[in-house]
C-alpha cells in the first residue's frame, strides 16, 4: 500500500508541475474566433435590414424572380421567402442574372405579373398554318363551349395535331367567354413538354391571354393552405387527361384547380386531350363532371365514377380498390365492347357531340414481330432465367406475394432484354447504314437504355438519350431530329415529336430521312404502346415499327399475344383488353392484380 500513494503523490505533483496544463493560452484564440463570429453575425443583421423583406419596383423598374440553381452565385440578386425565390430589382436584367430568369407561362413568371401587375416576356416562334383537320377539330371543341357544356373528349389520334386543336380552340372559348386565363396541364418530362406547348401556343399567337403550362407535379403550387385554389381559370386544357384517372394527390390537386365540385354553370371549360382514354369507362374520372352535367346531375353524384356507373348498369366491379371489369365481363368482350358504346355514346351522340376520335390519315402504323436466332450460349442463359423465374413465381403465387411477383415479372423483362442488346445494337446499324433514322424504344435505363447507348456508339453511330437523369432533354432530341445523332434511344411514350420533317421552333424542318423504330423492351400496355408509335407515325409521316423476340423461347409467345393486343386499344375509342389476360397466363401472374404487367417500374 506504501508504495502506492507515493507513486499517487509523485503523479500529482508532476501534474501540478506540468507547464501544459498551468498555460492558458488555448483560450485566447477561443476568444477570438468569438469575436469574429459576432461581428460577422452582427454584419450580417445588418445587411438584411439594409435589404427590405419584400423588394418593391420603382419608376420605370421590374421585379425579376429569378431561378437560381443550389449553390449558384447571384450577384445582387435577394432570396424572398415569401415568394420562396430569388429576385432582383431593376428596369432590365443584368447579362450575369439573365440566364435564371423566368420563361415565358411558367409559374415564376405567373407570380412575377402578378407581383409586377403587368405580362412580362412572350415567347416568340416560327408562324404556323393550321391543317384543315385542326380547324374543324377546333370547331367541335367550340361548338360544345358555345352549348353551355363544361367539357370536351378531344381523343384524335397520335399525330393529327390535338396541340393545335387546343390552343386554337382554348382561345376562342375565352374570348367569347370573356375571360383572361388559360391553364395548360402537360405531361412528363417538363424539358419537353413545356417547351412544346410554350412555341406551339406562339406559332398561332397567344391572343394576349395569360397562359400559364405546368407538369402534374406541380399543380399543388396552384392550391392555398386552406385547401382551395389560388387562381380562377376560365379554360384548362389538360394533355394526356389519362394521368388524372387514379386516386392519387395530383388527381386530387387537378379536381380542385378544375373546380370539378362547382355548379356547371360556374365551372371552367376542360378541355381534355389524348389519344388514349383509358381501359375500362371507370378511367374517364376526368370526364365525370360533364357526364354528370349529360345526365342533368350535380357533379357530386358522380364524384365515384366507377360506382355511379354501376348504377347506370354497367359491368364492373372493384378490386383491389380500384374499379375494373366485372368477372363477366372480363370473359366476354363482347360485354365489354357494349359497356364502352353506352360510354362513347352519352358523349358522341350528345348535340353537339362532346368527343371527337379520328384516325390518321396515314394509316396505322405498320408493325410486325422480329425474330432473333440467339446463340448457344445466349439460348442457355434465356432457359436458365426462365426456369429461375417459373420456380420463384411459384414460391410467390403459394404465398400470395404480390410485390414479389410484380418485381418476378420487372427482373424476367429486364434480363431478356439484355440477351438481346447486342441484336438490338446490330439492327440499329444496319439501319442507319440504309439511310433511316432509328427510335430505340426502351422502358429501363440500367439494364437497356445504358448498355444500347453503349454498343451502337462503340460502332462509331452518334446516339441521342432521352432518358434517365439527362440535363438537356430538349437538346437530345433536336440532336436527333435534326439528323446530328441518327439514333435516339428513349423511354419517353408522351408529348415529343420524333417524325421527319417536324417544323421546329425555329422555322426550320427536321430532317427529312425515313425513321424506323424498334421495341426494345415492349409495352405490354396496348395505351404505352399506341403513344410510343406516335412519337414518330404522325403529320402524315410513316414509321413502321418491330418488335424482336427469342425463336422458340416463351419470349416469342408473349411477342405473339402482344401484336394482338397492341392492334386494340382500350377506352372510349373501343377496343379490349383481352391480350392481358393471355399474356398473364403465359408469364404465370394471373393470379395478380390485372394491371401487373402494365405498371410502371
Amino acid at each position: 500500500m506504501p508504495p502506492r500513494k507515493a507513486t499517487t503523490a509523485r503523479k500529482a505533483a508532476a501534474k501540478k508541475a506540468s507547464p501544459r496544463k498551468a498555460a492558458p493560452k488555448k483560450a485566447a484564440p477561443k476568444k477570438s474566433t468569438a469575436k469574429k463570429t459576432a461581428t460577422k453575425t452582427v454584419a450580417k443583421k445588418r445587411s438584411r435590414a439594409a435589404m427590405p423583406e419584400v423588394p418593391t419596383a420603382g419608376p420605370g423598374e421590374r421585379v425579376w424572380l429569378l431561378d437560381v440553381p443550389f449553390r449558384t452565385p447571384a450577384p445582387g440578386a435577394q432570396f424572398v421567402k415569401k415568394w420562396k425565390s430569388y429576385a432582383w430589382v431593376g428596369a432590365d436584367l443584368p447579362a450575369e442574372l439573365a440566364p435564371f430568369k423566368a420563361l415565358p407561362f411558367s409559374y415564376q413568371q405567373w407570380v412575377e405579373d402578378d407581383i409586377n401587375d403587368s405580362i412580362g416576356e412572350r415567347p416568340v416562334a416560327a408562324a404556323k398554318t393550321p391543317r384543315p383537320e385542326q380547324v374543324s377539330g377546333a370547331e367541335a371543341v367550340v361548338a360544345a363551349a358555345r352549348s353551355g357544356k363544361r367539357g370536351f373528349l378531344l381523343a384524335d389520334n397520335a399525330g393529327l395535331g390535338k396541340t393545335l386543336i387546343a390552343v386554337i380552340s382554348a382561345k376562342t372559348i375565352a374570348e367569347e367567354r370573356g375571360e383572361t386565363n388559360i391553364l395548360v396541364l402537360v405531361d412528363r418530362p417538363a424539358q419537353i413538354t413545356i417547351p412544346h406547348w410554350r412555341y406551339s401556343i406562339a406559332s398561332v399567337g397567344d391572343g394576349g391571354f395569360r397562359w400559364l403550362i405546368m407538369s402534374p407535379d406541380q399543380l399543388k403550387k396552384l392550391i392555398a393552405r386552406n385547401g382551395r385554389p389560388k387562381y380562377t381559370f376560365g379554360v384548362v386544357i389538360a394533355d394526356e387527361a389519362q394521368l388524372y384517372s387514379n386516386d392519387t394527390q395530383r388527381t386530387a390537386a387537378f379536381e380542385k384547380v378544375a373546380r370539378f365540385s362547382n355548379a356547371h354553370e360556374q365551372a371552367p371549360f376542360v378541355l381534355s386531350v389524348t389519344a388514349t382514354p383509358g381501359h375500362t369507362p371507370a378511367d374517364q374520372r376526368y370526364l365525370a363532371p360533364l357526364f354528370a352535367q349529360l345526365h342533368s346531375e350535380p357533379s357530386e353524384y358522380w364524384s365515384d365514377l366507377g360506382a355511379r356507373l354501376v348504377e347506370s348498369g354497367l359491368p364492373l366491379d372493384k378490386s383491389y380498390g380500384k374499379w375494373t371489369w366485372s368477372a363477366e365481363a372480363k370473359e366476354s368482350p363482347a360485354l365489354q365492347s357494349q359497356a364502352l358504346e353506352t360510354v362513347r355514346g352519352w358523349m358522341s351522340n350528345s348535340t353537339p357531340p362532346l368527343m371527337i376520335h379520328r384516325p390518321t390519315p396515314w394509316g396505322p402504323v405498320p408493325l410486325d414481330g422480329m425474330p432473333i436466332d440467339l446463340t448457344h450460349a445466349q439460348r442457355a442463359e434465356y432457359e436458365t432465367e426462365w426456369a429461375e423465374y417459373a420456380y420463384e413465381m411459384g414460391l410467390a403465387r403459394k404465398s400470395r406475394n404480390v410485390a414479389r411477383g410484380r418485381a418476378l415479372v420487372l427482373r424476367y423483362r429486364q434480363k431478356a432484354g439484355m440477351i438481346r442488346a447486342e441484336s438490338t445494337a446490330q439492327w440499329a446499324q444496319a439501319q442507319v447504314k440504309a439511310g433511316k433514322q432509328v427510335l430505340v424504344a426502351v422502358e429501363f435505363v440500367s439494364t437497356a437504355g445504358d448498355p444500347l447507348v453503349e454498343m451502337i456508339e462503340d460502332a462509331g453511330i452518334s446516339v441521342a438519350k432521352l432518358f434517365g437523369a439527362v440535363p438537356d432533354k430538349e437538346g437530345q432530341r433536336l440532336r436527333f431530329q435534326r439528323g446530328d445523332a441518327p439514333v435516339i434511344v428513349f423511354n419517353v411514350t408522351t408529348s415529343i415529336s420524333l417524325h421527319a420533317n417536324e417544323a421546329l421552333p425555329d422555322g426550320t424542318h427536321a430532317s427529312s430521312l425515313p425513321r424506323t423504330g424498334i421495341f426494345h423492351q415492349p409495352r405490354y400496355s396496348g395505351i404505352a404502346a399506341e403513344q410510343t408509335f406516335g412519337r414518330s407515325h404522325r403529320d402524315y409521316q410513316t414509321c413502321p415499327w418491330v418488335i424482336p423476340f427469342g425463336v422458340g423461347t416463351k419470349e416469342e409467345d408473349v411477342a405473339t399475344v402482344m401484336l394482338r393486343n397492341l392492334n386494340s386499344v382500350t377506352g372510349l375509342k373501343g377496343g379490349d383488353r383481352s391480350g392481358l389476360r393471355s399474356l398473364s397466363e403465359l408469364l404465370g401472374v394471373e393470379w395478380l392484380e390485372p394491371d401487373v404487367l402494365t405498371s410502371d417500374p
